[in-house]
């Protein structure tokens, strides 16, 4: 059987607050839907975030349920996992990933893992397939999921020198050795039972889309980023610098998997770092863009400009914007720029800065001594509108208390 890992989608998310851009990922999504069915897939699972929002807009449940649906109509299970974004910060809130149990056509055909239900069996050609997954947990809640993680290899008697059995694991987590700054879980907390470990939640991809022929692991557990299947902010662009999304075909039989490139609805032009743009020679490097940019309209879509200038000459914000303005004005759907026009000493441009050993919540904890613990969980929830109010209400509530106690002494 063939299985289609798709990482984080984020239906709903209308990026600078642009109808087209949440209209780019609702067309993607339902392109990387066909070829999954192209595929001849059995199974489809999404890594976590298949919604920008705990809360989305009517048009991002009504594109899920419908492609729910033809995946029905095709004998294509769906296995999900609920991402940081899935999940509502009231916990009396239902999380919109558990909408399909409401819909009696794919109610059986959508299965959700998590730490209630974390495995999903099934047996092929006498090998029992375990497809295993939890729900997004934060980093005060590292110990629950290595728990869990432990819990399912365990209880499942699951064998890691077993040739028979294929064992696979969903994650939506920060994982230490791709993003050193996460308070997360790291490689070697994940039991050795698994034969490949897909995680979602890091939106950077660490394998190659040009190889799309099937390759064959050479450890176990093999650990696959498939990426975000869309471009979501400036560090995807500089990290990756891509125009493709990406999915994973695993093949349970051979336990081989096969990256799949997709084209991205709109292209991105990015002209940063080594390839900035310096005010001596905005002149030119602007004429350059501007013929590219009528090259790299699809579908009659614009593109979508990424620009960093150093105002080496000292021209001035003003001129720049201006000059930008006009290279660009109808002919990019928008652009993103950074303007350095601050004096660079020699020993600064060439001083690295490392965020390895950054720990955010000691960040935290010595700016906020009083209230590190619901700082953080502000930051956590810093993407969450409703979930950064509900904690704002509590740093509020925390700081009255403290107030009125100060008055009474």
């Amino acid at each position: 059987m063939k299985i289609a890992i798709v990482g984080d989608v984020h239906l709903g998310k209308a990026q600078k607050g642009l109808s087209e851009r949440e209209g780019d990922i609702y067309d993607l999504f339902l392109r990387i839907c066909e070829r999954v069915i192209d595929e001849k897939a059995g199974i489809v699972c999404f890594l976590g975030d298949l919604f920008d929002s705990s809360h989305p807009p009517v048009k991002a449940i009504s594109v899920a349920m419908n492609v729910f649906e033809n995946f029905a109509k095709n004998n294509i299970k769906v296995i999900l996992i609920a991402g940081n974004h899935d999940i509502p910060s009231i916990k009396t809130r239902m999380c919109p990933i558990e909408l399909p149990k409401t819909n009696k056509n794919i109610n059986k055909n959508v299965i959700e893992l998590s730490e209630q239900n974390p495995v999903f069996k099934f047996n092929e050609n006498n090998n029992d397939v375990h497809i295993c997954g939890v729900e997004y947990h934060p980093p005060e809640k590292r110990q629950s999921l290595v728990k869990a993680l432990n819990n399912i290899a365990s209880s499942m008697s699951l064998d890691a020198n077993s040739g028979k059995n294929f064992n696979i694991l969903l994650l939506h987590q920060g994982l230490k050795e791709f993003s050193p700054a996460e308070e997360e879980i790291s490689q070697s907390d994940i039991p050795n039972v698994f034969d490949f470990v897909f995680v979602g939640h890091l939106h950077l991809r660490n394998i190659s889309l040009k190889l799309e022929h099937y390759i064959k692991p050479n450890k176990k557990p093999t650990v696959i980023l498939p990426g975000s299947i869309e471009i979501g902010s400036v560090s995807e662009v500089v990290k990756q610098m891509h125009n493709e999304a990406g999915i994973i075909i695993v093949d349970t039989e051979s336990k081989e998997y096969k990256p799949i490139t997709i084209q991205l609805s709109r292209k991105f032009i990015s002209l940063q770092g080594k390839d900035r743009i310096l005010s001596s020679a905005i002149d030119s490097k602007l004429k350059k863009l501007t013929d590219e940019l009528e090259k790299s309209v699809v579908d009659g879509k614009l593109p979508w400009v990424y620009l960093e200038i150093e105002d080496d000459i000292k021209i001035g914000n003003s001129l720049i914007n201006e000059k930008i303005a006009r290279a660009t004005d109808g002919k990019v759907l928008f652009v993103q720029k950074e303007i350095n026009s601050k004096e660079i000493s020699e020993t600064e441009r060439n001083t690295e800065i490392s965020f390895k050993d950054v720990n955010i919540r000691d960040v935290i904890r010595s700016y906020f001594p009083k209230y590190n613990d619901e700082v953080y969980e502000l930051y956590e929830k810093r993407k969450d509108i409703s979930g950064a109010k509900e904690v704002m209400n509590k740093i509020y509530e925390k700081f009255k208390d403290n107030y009125q106690r100060q008055k009474i002494i």
